[in-house]
């Protein structure tokens, strides 16, 4: 590729359908059911003559919460996911589709679910009404950022539902590309489906430089670069975290950074 990538983050998926049915999108875009309510309340109020009463105050000129949604990037869910919790475990199920019956073609962009290791639960501190278990959601989205960015990431902010709450970290991905999001589950019926396009997490880049978002369907040059990732993190050492500093090496000297 030709174009400049210092200026651009860059979102690849391997599922050809994601971006023109749940593309992620930038936060600002987002609608959530209750902040369309609460801005038809204030332009109600503004339109009774609420704006020129002197101290005049609403929820929409809070900073503290509408600017976080000027920031980053939203991921969302693309398939529906059925969770069935089970002891300190659950079973999940997802609409059979052609991933299933062709699992080299999709293998490195395939939504895949499973349980975080027993060492996260047991010693992670966790809401005390979520479940024992952490709903680990690889979601196909790989990305890939200027030199230095990393992403921080957050649950949705005062989302619509709580059947679950995104765990917060950091997404470095000169370390690993891959978006993967850790859910405490909060839902307590027997089974429940978070249905597709249900916001997961929020990515902001730790950076206040604006960059153009691009996201694409998995090329040769994305699907080599995680090939090459997933055998120098996985297949080298019995201790991945020891493979760190040559996998950023490998990742700034792959993509130019």
């Amino acid at each position: 590729m030709d174009w400049n990538r210092k200026n651009k983050i860059e979102f690849f998926n391997n599922d050809p359908n994601i971006i023109d049915n749940y593309p992620i999108i930038e936060a600002k875009n987002q609608k959530l059911k209750w902040v369309k309510k609460t801005r038809e309340d204030f332009d109600e109020l503004v339109k009774k003559g609420a704006g020129d009463i002197p101290g005049f105050s609403h929820l929409v000129r809070c900073p503290g919460i509408f600017d976080l949604f000027k920031y980053g990037y939203i991921i969302s869910l693309h398939k529906d996911l059925l969770i069935r919790p089970k002891g300190k475990g659950f079973e999940w199920m997802l609409p059979p589709d052609e991933s299933q019956m062709h699992p080299e073609t999709y293998s490195e962009g395939a939504l895949k679910i499973s349980s975080q290791a027993d060492v996260a639960t047991n010693m992670l501190s966790r809401p005390p009404w979520s479940a024992e278990f952490i709903v680990k959601i690889q979601t196909g989205w790989h990305v890939i950022a200027p030199k230095g960015v990393k992403f921080l990431v957050l649950p949705i902010a005062y989302p619509d539902t709580f059947e679950f709450t995104s765990t917060i970290g950091i997404l470095n991905p000169a370390i690993d590309t891959a978006i993967v999001l850790q859910m405490f589950w909060n839902a307590t019926e027997p089974e429940t489906i978070i249905r597709a396009g249900t916001p997961l997490g929020h990515l902001v880049p730790l950076t206040e430089k604006k960059y153009q978002m691009v996201q694409r369907t998995m090329n040769q040059q994305d699907h080599d670069w995680v090939v090459k990732a997933e055998h120098a993190q996985y297949s080298t050492s019995f201790w991945r975290y020891t493979m760190r500093g040559k996998v950023v090496a490998m990742y700034n000297k792959y993509w130019k950074r």
